[in-house]
């Protein structure tokens, strides 16, 4: 019951700031957000919202979609969502991997930059991937520790279109209550209908206490303060939204990790708490970053050393 997220209400605002709300009429012909579109609509694109809205990556740039292929002879395909942290890393889930820690880092890459997927053009393999080395379904019997970082082989050129977003820091905040976004490319037919969007779409959704939350899907208290979870009655996550990120107040809090079958909403979404993770997050961004300064002093130590005449 991976969560790829969307539920989406059909929210319309016109020129004069009206609001139409869509019922179940499958003859309505949806409006366009009268907010222009970074990129123009391909002729094909179709929107296909279940109680949600059309979102436009300039109001989410550090967005992105994590793809993946099986071997060096297939396609790319869309899996999941991820945030920017930093120029060259991406935060996702680790069973966005599929279980599979023996694939190469080059059948993974991100792609940025547009909030239509047949429209990205920001392309970067991955250099190098790093699941929390807790992570074990088997072992917890719940997708715990469901963390991943991205290492990608180039940086991101930061823009309008890409850029990182900060982490969540304080661990003792109560978000319970407040209202925080979620994005995703994800299904957006709550029976899993494998309706999936071109253009990325967003969803506002309250935070639970951890006590339904942990109740409701049966988690040990031990892990109550490591996830932050979401519910709001006929909306959700779903399918290929997993990876997303949770935003509360600009703020990375939450990377989606699972929920409920059908998505909605009748279970709470879980998320990673980003908050419980910064030491595993900081390391290995902060190991990474200095072995690869370390590795071009080497470099250029190496060359300077040739260019010197033997005494």
């Amino acid at each position: 019951m991976f969560r790829n997220k969307q539920m989406y209400r059909v929210v319309i605002f016109s020129a004069f700031f009206v609001l139409f709300v869509f019922c179940q009429s499958t003859d309505s012909t949806p409006f366009g957000r009268q907010e222009p579109p970074p990129e123009a609509f391909p002729d094909s694109f179709q929107p296909l919202i279940v109680r949600g809205e059309n979102a436009f990556i300039a109001s989410h740039p550090w967005m992105v979609s994590v793809q993946f292929r099986q071997d060096e002879n297939e396609n790319f395909t869309h899996n999941c969502g991820g945030a920017i942290i930093d120029k060259s890393w991406v935060l996702t889930a680790a069973h966005c991997n599929s279980f599979n820690t023996e694939r190469p880092a080059t059948n993974i890459r991100v792609l940025a930059g547009s909030s239509y997927l047949s429209q990205m053009e920001v392309k970067i393999p991955v250099k190098k991937y790093y699941e929390h080395e807790q992570f074990d379904l088997a072992v917890t019997g719940r997708l715990i520790n469901d963390l991943m970082l991205l290492q990608l082989q180039k940086p991101f050129k930061f823009g309008s279109t890409i850029n990182k977003i900060d982490l969540d820091t304080d661990i003792g905040k109560n978000y319970t209550g407040e209202l925080c976004t979620i994005t995703g490319w994800g299904d957006t037919d709550a029976n899993l209908g494998k309706k999936y969007p071109d253009q990325l779409q967003v969803l506002t959704m309250p935070v639970v206490t951890k006590e339904h939350c942990g109740t409701a899907w049966n988690i040990s208290k031990t892990f109550w303060n490591k996830l932050i979870c979401l519910q709001v009655k006929d909306k959700d996550s779903c399918e290929h939204d997993s990876g997303g990120p949770v935003v509360c107040r600009e703020q990375l809090v939450g990377i989606l990790t699972s929920g409920g079958n059908p998505c909605d909403g009748s279970n709470p979404s879980i998320h990673t708490r980003i908050s419980a993770y910064l030491d595993w997050i900081k390391d290995k961004m902060n190991t990474k970053n200095d072995k690869n300064k370390k590795d071009k002093k080497q470099k250029e130590y190496g060359r300077q050393r040739k260019g010197k005449p033997e005494k």
